[in-house]
């Protein structure tokens, strides 16, 4: 059985000149327009498709007078009707002044307004959300929190998409009305407004359509909102501090069960023999390291406590003149022997007696002559130990400790030569307990580091036994050069980390307030990272829909879209239904092969909106 192609060639070439299939009798009711000659192109395609009956192109021929008057196909009265309803014509066009005109442009300009409103949501989520811990505060885990901050971004993304639509629609039909097309023409913007990616990019429809082309490719890049703003939402560790009971040294030197950090003098009764080995040995320890050493953690590794304790330090007066001899009796330039001191602390007073002050003279220099000492400090102090009160901060972080303080000098020391009898007792011997403290930390400074040279024997003699040499003020070269730094701060620091080292002696407890520190993931917001993306998305959607009322007011009145019903009411032109026909029985390759065959969105001449040649539309708009 021959195809349907088949047959409708032959019907071509064997049948009579009629009408195309799609073209049907003004009913008497409807005006004839004569005035106006039929399209050209019109007539070349009714020519070619000359003898072509219905019959022939929609089915096998058929004898209607074989049909008796009930006989007669209900399709045939439905086909009629088609003709009089919504497909052969389009809507009227809606007054503008009126309400009516407005309806298009509500849903739209809503789904911005929700999309907006989703935006200010998104924000007081994450508002609400800063700060909290992280699965405790709220009891949420955290990978819902962020599907919530996506699901946010995409609701945002896909409403303003819908508005955005509104905008590619009306553009649509802007470019429709404004210029004449091809048939391929007309199909590429179509493509476009359905965001086909290879149509809208590597078509010439930028240069036909660049509006139209814009406003697609504004609808790719909405979703990279949701790229970009569920990141405004993060972690990060943040670390607070709960006050809670806790004991701590009392630093009490007068205690019942306070160790006892004092000798006593065996040949004159109590009196200050000096510090017991384990307070020298700490006092050792503390100078040569140069640091306080570790101190008990009483509330854990992640803690602060505060302490007081009342110790000793030294008060120094500097650039004091020194005893004759002090520092040697040899000039740098002088070549001759004698004795050249670098270093050279000695007492002023009995050095049993924990008050007696002492002399302090220092000089930068080396064992060779031409050594260029203005690198570092020279000078001379006369230091005098105190009664100062100590307040110490220790904090804990990891155990890794910290350790300040603020000292306040309180008064001279008390001597301890003579016995403490009665009342005092008690006060004589905390003097006593505090004058072992300070002998500990003044014999790390006495001593001398000196050099004596002979040039005719050749014969050099060092003096270098002071414990000063470890101090963190001075700094020793290879070549046995010694600079000094800040002496004054290095003997004032030397006391107080000595004094800061007995809090890990055992001098009573006491109760007290600690800080204890915790670390926690909390939820960080960064507004930033949200409303710019949310910004420029607003007010790109913004402006485009501005434009796509301007549009659909001034070029589409009778607010046409893409669907079924108005997209076959702007094709039901005899002039397509003839190129269709003719590209469908193989007359013609392509539906644009012809330059004549332009068409573009207009007023026909039955007063009806659709596609139509230059000489089928009323007129130009």
């Amino acid at each position: 059985m021959d195809s349907w192609e088949d047959v409708s060639k032959e019907a071509l070439l064997a049948t009579n000149s009629r009408a195309p299939s799609s073209y049907r009798a003004p009913s008497p009711s409807q005006p004839l327009h004569t005035s106006r000659p039929p399209s050209s192109v019109a007539n070349r395609i009714s020519r070619e498709i000359k003898g072509v009956s219905e019959t022939n192109l929609f089915g096998p021929h058929r004898n209607d007078q074989s049909f008796g008057p009930s006989e007669k196909p209900a399709s045939e009265g439905h086909g009629e009707l088609l003709l009089k309803g919504p497909m052969s014509k389009t809507r009227a066009a809606t007054p503008t002044g009126s309400f009516a005109a407005l309806g298009p442009i509500v849903r739209p300009s809503m789904c911005f307004l929700i999309g907006a409103i989703v935006a200010i949501g998104h924000h007081r989520f994450n508002t609400w959300a800063e700060g909290r811990t992280v699965g405790t505060n709220p009891s949420i885990p955290q990978e819902w929190v962020f599907r919530i901050g996506t699901a946010f971004a995409i609701a945002f993304q896909t409403i303003l998409a819908s508005s955005l639509a509104f905008v590619i629609c009306q553009l649509l039909w802007f470019y429709a009305r404004r210029q004449y097309m091809s048939m391929i023409d007309i199909n590429t913007l179509y493509l476009v407004e359905r965001r086909e990616l290879a149509s809208t990019v590597f078509s010439d429809a930028i240069f036909r359509s660049p509006l139209l082309v814009t406003a697609t490719l504004l609808s790719f890049l909405l979703p990279i909102t949701a790229v970009f703003t569920p990141a405004s939402l993060g972690v990060t560790t943040s670390s607070f501090d709960v006050v809670g009971p806790c004991q701590v040294s009392a630093a009490n030197f007068s205690g019942d069960n306070a160790a006892i950090l004092f000798r006593n003098n065996g040949t004159e009764g109590n009196y200050l023999g000096g510090p017991r080995s384990s307070v020298q040995r700490l006092a050792d320890a503390t100078f040569s390291s140069q640091s306080i050493p570790p101190l008990p953690q009483y509330c854990g590794k992640n803690c602060t406590y505060q302490t007081s304790i009342d110790s000793m330090t030294f008060q120094c007066e500097r650039n004091v003149p020194l005893p004759a001899g002090h520092l040697g009796d040899t000039e740098l330039s002088y070549l001759g022997p004698g004795l050249r001191v670098f270093w050279n602390a000695s007492m002023a007073g009995p050095e049993a007696d924990p008050p007696s002050p002492f002399y302090v003279g220092w000089q930068t220099g080396a064992t060779h002559i031409w050594f260029d000492g203005s690198a570092g400090t020279n000078g001379s102090a006369l230091c005098t130990p105190m009664k100062a009160h100590y307040d110490f901060t220790v904090r804990t972080i990891n155990g890794e400790q910290f350790v300040t303080y603020n000292m306040t000098t309180t008064g001279p020391l008390k001597s301890t030569t003579q016995a403490a009898t009665g009342e005092a007792v008690q006060e004589g011997y905390i003097a006593m307990q505090v004058g072992a403290v300070t002998l500990a930390a003044r014999s790390r400074l006495l001593g001398v580091v000196s050099w004596l040279y002979y040039p005719v024997a050749r014969v050099n003699i060092y003096n270098d036994s002071s414990p000063v040499l470890l101090g963190s003020f001075l700094n020793v070269l290879e070549e046995d050069a010694f600079i000094w730094g800040d002496v004054i701060t290095g003997i004032e620091q030397t006391a107080a980390n000595v004094t800061a080292a007995l809090l890990n002696v055992d001098l009573g407890l006491k109760n007290s307030e600690c800080t204890y520190s915790h670390t926690a993931l909390v939820y960080q917001y960064k507004p930033e990272n949200l409303w710019i993306p949310y910004a420029l998305a607003l007010g790109v959607v913004g402006a485009s829909f501005i434009l796509g009322v301007i549009v659909f007011r001034r070029f589409n009145p009778e607010n046409l879209t893409t669907s079924f019903v108005d997209t076959v009411g702007v094709t039901r032109n005899p002039e397509l239904d003839s190129l269709a026909l003719r590209y469908r029985l193989g007359l013609s390759d392509a539906l644009d092969d012809d330059d004549t065959a332009r068409f573009r969105l207009g007023q026909l001449g039955d007063g009806c909106v659709g596609y139509g040649t230059k000489e089928s539309i009323r007129s130009p708009e």
